[in-house]
């Protein structure tokens, strides 16, 4: 064996073990949360940590979910009569708005909204825990942190992440409606005449379906960084930007694969 060729073995098993890492990583974060789910302890013992994190990612996110509805609604409605300008019946301003925000940019924006301000967060707060050994100081009091820490928040997410879209579905198409009625002289009634007619339930439901997808691996992701967080406080920081990476990326991803499925 030439030399070259030992350097092509080395560089060949270093891919090898990247890729064996790579794969490890992904089948430990698709396990985590089943795990953290069917943890040991019963939800009725901590229901208090899970009101906590619905007033955590819920109430508090309110305001600045309102500000990213105020101009969702704004921006989609300009581009939406700017698109079917003279071509269209002013109803077709309501159609299209709907539509949009109900079965793309609700979902998509509040679970980006929420990705930035809590799942950030959740990892910091669980990687801080982590490095200060406050999580092995719960084993030692035979408190499960997986059923302390984690599921609270995935419940809490997966019940909070739906209706803080229907929230902003509301406001965005409020708002649409009213600019519609300000500087296009779009009757609110003809706006949600083209928002109901043709209604499809469809697009109802996939819109929360979607949420609660992107609130089960939203959550996952950023309890998940917390909890594999290994050295200091350069390190949580790290945690807590990898999970924002990676739950943006989910995002994206299970939004395309809705598309394929639902529409």
């Amino acid at each position: 064996m030439t030399f070259y060729d030992t350097i092509d073995n080395i560089e060949y098993s270093r891919e090898h073990d990247l890729i064996s890492m790579i794969i490890d990583e992904i089948i430990q974060f698709i396990q985590f949360p089943f795990r953290a789910i069917f943890s040991e302890g019963r939800i009725s013992r901590t229901y208090i940590r899970i009101v906590e994190q619905i007033y955590e990612i819920g109430i508090k996110s309110l305001p600045i979910l309102f500000i990213v509805a105020f101009f969702t609604g704004l921006v989609t409605t300009v581009q939406s009569a700017y698109q079917i300008s003279n071509m269209l019946p002013k109803y077709f301003l309501g159609l299209t708005v709907g539509r949009m925000i109900m079965i793309e940019l609700g979902p998509v924006l509040t679970a980006l909204t929420i990705t930035g301000r809590c799942v950030s967060a959740m990892a910091a707060e669980i990687g801080t825990m982590k490095i200060t050994e406050q999580i092995d100081a719960l084993r030692a009091f035979k408190i499960d942190p997986l059923n302390y820490l984690v599921k609270p928040r995935l419940i809490a997410m997966f019940i909070t992440l739906p209706l803080l879209n229907g929230f902003m579905i509301l406001v965005s198409l409020l708002v649409g409606a009213t600019y519609a009625q300000i500087f296009y002289h779009t009757n609110v009634d003809i706006f949600f005449y083209g928002l109901t007619h043709p209604f499809h339930v469809k697009d109802f439901w996939i819109s929360f379906i979607k949420s609660g997808f992107f609130a089960f691996w939203i959550s996952s992701a950023g309890t998940y960084s917390g909890f594999t967080v290994r050295g200091g406080a350069k390190e949580v920081g790290q945690a807590a930007t990898k999970a924002v990476v990676i739950s943006t990326l989910l995002i994206l991803v299970l939004d395309f694969i809705a598309a394929l499925i639902f529409i």
